[in-house]
């Protein structure tokens, strides 16, 4: 249940993401949104035995999630722009 929260945390990321950076295709909103929920769920994963996160739903490990979707998006984002220009 846990896992579905983060996913869903980093989702909701993204799509803000997507909307804040004004990205104008759906192709866009859908690898911010997936991106993101990857980056929630791998950093949670990571950072759960560090943080004493409690397995199973909690409103800490979402918060933690969705930071680290953030994270993980903006990496990306800066890697992008980085290649690119």
């Amino acid at each position: 249940m846990s896992i579905i929260c983060w996913l869903l945390a980093g989702g909701l990321v993204g799509w803000g993401a997507g909307l804040y950076m004004g990205t104008p295709t759906q192709h866009a909103f859908i690898f911010n949104a997936s991106f993101a929920a990857l980056g929630a769920a791998v950093g949670t994963w990571m950072l759960e035995p560090v943080l004493g996160i409690a397995p199973g739903l909690s409103v800490f490990g979402v918060i933690v999630g969705a930071v680290c979707g953030a994270v993980a998006l903006t990496l990306v984002h800066f890697v992008r722009r980085f290649v690119t220009a």
